[in-house]
Formats: C-alpha cells, structure tokens, sequence
C-alpha cells in the first residue's frame, strides 16, 4: 500500500523526519561542546549583518533557522539550556505594554523588587530604581535573552537545578517569591547574570513575535487567543509547535507564568502572563493577577543580562 500510517509514503516520511531530527540533535551537541570553549563574551554577526552579545559559556545554534535575529537567534551553553535573543534598539520604547487586557491591571502595573541580580540591583530596592537599572542593563547591550523554554527543573537526590531544555519537566508549584529567588541562581558571573522575567520584558518578546509565523505558518497575534496553542493537558517544556513562535515555546499555553511584576490589588497583587493549558480566554499578553503562592498550573520564564 502507498498510503495509510503503514504505507511506504507515511514510513518515508517517518524515515525523512527522524533523520531531520537527528541531524538538529548532532548540530545541537556540537554547540554544546562549542560553547563549553568559549571563555569570553563575543559579537555574533549574522547574515543579515545584524548582531548580537554572545556570553561566554554560550554558542549559537547551529540549527538551521536558529542563527538569524530576525528569525529568534539561538544561543546553547555547555548543558544544553537554551536561550533567545530580543533585541531592544530604542531605549524609549522600553516600557511596559498598558494595552494588554485586562487593562485595570495592565495600567496599575508596575515593576516588582528583589529580583535583579548583584551587579544590576540598585541600592535602593523599589520599583523605580529597579526599572531604571533594568532598562539601563538591557539597552547598553541592545537586548536580552529569554529562555527558550517555561522553566524546567532537573532533579539530583533532593537537589533541584533550573533548566531550559525542551521536554523538560516544567517547574510549578512555586511561589512568586521563591521565582525571584531560582532564576537568579542559574547563572551569575562577570559575564552573564540571570533573572526571573519581568513585566517590561515579557512585553518587549509580546513586540517582537507579535505578527511572526508559528510553528505551523500561522501567524501568532499576541492580543488573541488561539486554541491550537492550549492543549487538553499540562505537558513537559515545548511540546506544541502551534506554540511556537521566533523559536520561542509556550508564551500562550501550558503553564502560567509569573513574572517580576505587581500591581495595585491588595488581594491579587502578583501578576502571571500568558495563559494556560485549558482555559478558553487567554492569550499570551494576558496579565492574571493572582496573590503569589504556589500553583499546580502555574511556572515561571527567566532571562540573561549579558554584562
């Protein structure tokens, strides 16, 4: 037979795509060792003649369609957690998105504290200060990375490492407090430091895919919700390509996601975005103000400042 799941046609392009996925997995684990030989931060140029801060301890993807900003540029470390480049060219348009519904809690919104890393953090530890030394941090480099993924979490005996990875298991059940508190420890160094996302910097990667193609070749509204990218169930890191958008998983579905934002509501205070696995509401610019403790369907994205 040619046609049919047991036909020759469906068995060659089993065949094709497994051999596809194995080649991505060999360019993925030359990275890999790429990265673990690069001891200083460096400037990628890609072949758009834009460029980008690589971090030492990081490499670009050598997967194809993973090396253009344009397209969401790649970077890989030695263990195999992933990161996206968002440029950020105009230092005036880094500011939160106030248009996103609900609105009431979009416009009361406001930058948490505690959340940058020593080398970033301000003496003084409120919402202002903090803003500004973000945004100072972000712009004097032209971007940040977000991980690729919705937190993962590797477990060792009773030790839990965060990750990047995809089909990794995603880490809930975790307090808005204890975010701030994982996502700086991934990383922090004289080159690169580490950070739960904040609400500025969710709305400047809503600006940068909002329009682009999805995993499938629809193109991903960051204002509307598409069904496709909200799946009958919670899943491991980066399982629907409908939720894939500038080579960035999960923005609209799977898991909520806190970020380093609060606003005015004495009851909620503590804001999550995106949406999750199974409501019928939400997309990824959504704003959830909930009150900051731990939830089954709720995770968290974190994000590198190159230094």
């Amino acid at each position: 037979m040619l046609t049919g799941n047991n036909g020759i046609l469906a068995q060659a392009q089993k065949a094709k795509t497994e051999t596809e996925d194995s080649q991505e997995d060999e360019l993925r684990r030359l990275t890999v060792l790429e990265a673990a030989t690069n001891l200083e931060n460096t400037t990628y140029t890609d072949k758009n003649r834009q460029t980008a801060p690589i971090p030492a301890g990081f490499a670009v993807s050598q997967v194809e369609g993973e090396n253009t900003i344009e397209d969401g540029l790649v970077i890989i470390d030695s263990e195999g957690n992933e990161f996206v480049w968002i440029p950020v060219t105009d230092e005036k348009k880094y500011i939160r998105n106030e248009t996103y519904d609900t609105i009431e809690v979009s416009q009361s919104a406001q930058t948490d504290t505690g959340y940058l890393p020593e080398g970033i953090q301000p003496t003084i530890d409120d919402s202002t200060n903090n803003e500004n030394a973000e945004r100072s941090a972000v712009t004097s480099k032209g971007g940040f990375y977000i991980s690729r993924y919705e937190a993962g979490k590797e477990t060792s005996g009773s030790t839990k490492a965060l990750v990047s990875k995809k089909g990794a298991t995603v880490w809930n059940n975790i307090s808005q407090a204890d975010c701030k508190i994982e996502a700086k420890k991934f990383i922090n160094n004289e080159n690169v430091k580490s950070a739960l996302c904040s609400g500025i910097q969710w709305d400047m990667t809503m600006a940068f895919v909002n329009e682009e193609q999805d995993g499938l070749g629809n193109t991903f509204d960051v204002t509307m919700y598409d069904g496709s990218r909200h799946t009958i169930s919670l899943a491991s890191s980066g399982q629907n390509e409908a939720d894939k958008v500038c080579n960035i998983y999960d923005l609209e579905g799977n898991y909520y996601e806190y970020v380093a934002e609060i606003n005015s509501d004495n009851d909620n205070p503590f804001i999550l975005r995106g949406g999750r696995y199974n409501d019928g509401t939400y997309p990824s610019s959504y704003r959830l103000s909930r009150i900051g403790k731990e939830y089954n369907n709720g995770s968290f994205r974190f994000v590198l400042y190159v230094m």
